[in-house]
């Protein structure tokens, strides 16, 4: 019995303080919503509407009006979360020092079956590989120590929408809004999808340092004012290490982009079981193998978004939404954004609590890695074997609420 008030005490006490300044600028229904739609899709796993509506506790004599309810959050036009976002980001951006990994990746909100709903494209299928109706996500997500991830953007768009323009200007703005709202800190890892001279653009006009990884077919400039291709460059250099009986599995230098002279570094790495080398250029100073190392550690914390990723698309539901207005799935996607940061905001306020709801997760989870699953489990099978919504103070005791009805109704029959 102490075990569960605790952890319900704490639970309740640590969404509040997660919610309260994401939402001290959004007017009292905006709150309640948020406050609900948080806690019950965390409990539901589910972003479809009709699942966790039910796990919200509140004075609705009928599920129809609560649905409603929640439909109209998601589908007014004074509904916008923007400022709730730009909050969120600010509450926590203390926990993202100089050199934090900032994660930056696209996904795919796949379709297959949709026909009519707004602003609907194409986009490639990860799982599939292959070209499928859909939506387009930017993720940005912060690595912190002990592997635990802040999601800073989910921004869903679809290049058939004429306010996003083009793909390279809605990951401009992405990435403007959240190095604003962390001051510039972090530094920027990116897969070879980013490869591009828009993307390098957009990191240089607002100073970012990066870690990207390369295709290996760009020309850049080597310290001797030579233009060459990447990958003759590594090889080239390769040789040098080998006659200098140097180590050649790794090897850098110092370049610079033909159309900009800012100084670049770029390191290569070899794994004895792959020939192929893995090539990144950074912004970073690489004059020594630690650097060079250390360059390449920044860049194998990129693996955490791809865990992410797809702890949200099986345990969220992030791609099994029904809903076809295209705001309401860019709100939607906003709330699987914050769920997850409530989440991390657990693991990184109290670990007392982190441990007693882990003593709830099903056996089969217990040797999982990426903590998020061993969490949400423990979380979910709490709430399910106390019987608990979503309501007024947050987490409530169904049962017990129930009782005071029913103690409430008597008192009434009795009066009367």
């Amino acid at each position: 019995m102490l075990q569960k008030d605790l952890i319900l005490c704490k639970t309740r006490n640590l969404l509040n303080e997660f919610i309260t300044p994401i939402t001290a600028k959004a007017d009292k229904p905006r709150r309640k919503f948020l406050r609900q739609a948080v806690g019950a899709i965390l409990l539901s796993g589910s972003l479809i509407v009709t699942e966790f509506a039910r796990w919200i506790h509140d004075d609705c004599s009928d599920i129809f009006y609560r649905l409603k309810r929640l439909l109209n959050h998601l589908v007014s036009p004074h509904a916008n979360l923007t400022a709730v976002v730009k909050a969120y980001r600010q509450a926590i951006a203390g926990y993202i020092q100089p050199d934090t990994p900032i994660i930056i990746d696209l996904t795919d909100l796949a379709k297959p079956r949709a026909k009519k709903m707004k602003y609907l494209a194409h986009v490639r299928d990860g799982s599939e590989h292959k070209l499928v109706a859909g939506y387009w996500c930017v993720e940005v997500y912060a690595h912190l120590k002990k592997k635990h991830i802040l999601p800073l953007a989910l921004d869903v768009f679809s290049i058939a929408d004429p306010t996003v323009g083009s793909q390279n200007l809605q990951i401009y703005r992405t990435v403007e809004a959240v190095h604003k709202a962390i001051d510039g800190k972090g530094v920027w890892v990116a897969d070879r999808g980013f490869d591009g001279l828009n993307s390098y653009e957009t990191w240089f006009s607002l100073n970012c340092n990066f870690v990207v990884c390369q295709r290996g077919d760009r020309f850049v400039v080597a310290p001797n004012g030579v233009r060459i291709v990447e990958r003759d460059l590594i090889e080239h250099l390769r040789q040098r290490y080998a006659q200098a009986n140097l180590p050649t599995n790794i090897v850098f230098s110092k370049v610079h982009l033909p159309d900009n002279p800012k100084p670049l570094y770029l390191v290569a790495s070899w794994r004895p079981e792959n020939e192929e080398p893995l090539i990144l250029l950074t912004t970073m100073v690489v004059e020594n193998l630690e650097q060079a190392k250390q360059i390449i550690w920044y860049y194998k914390q990129r693996w955490a978004c791809e865990e992410a990723s797809q702890f949200l698309k099986s345990r969220v539901g992030l791609e099994r939404f029904r809903i076809r207005r295209y705001e309401a799935i860019q709100r939607l996607v906003i709330l699987a954004m914050f769920a997850m940061g409530f989440l991390t905001w657990i693991l990184l306020r109290n670990k007392q609590l982190t441990g007693r709801i882990f003593s709830y997760t099903s056996r089969f989870r217990k040797k999982t890695k990426f903590v998020y699953y061993r969490l949400l489990d423990g979380l979910q099978e709490f709430a399910r074997l106390k019987q608990l919504r979503i309501g007024e103070k947050l987490f409530e005791p169904l049962l017990a609420d129930f009782q005071v009805k029913k103690a409430t109704k008597t008192r009434r029959h009795e009066v009367f």
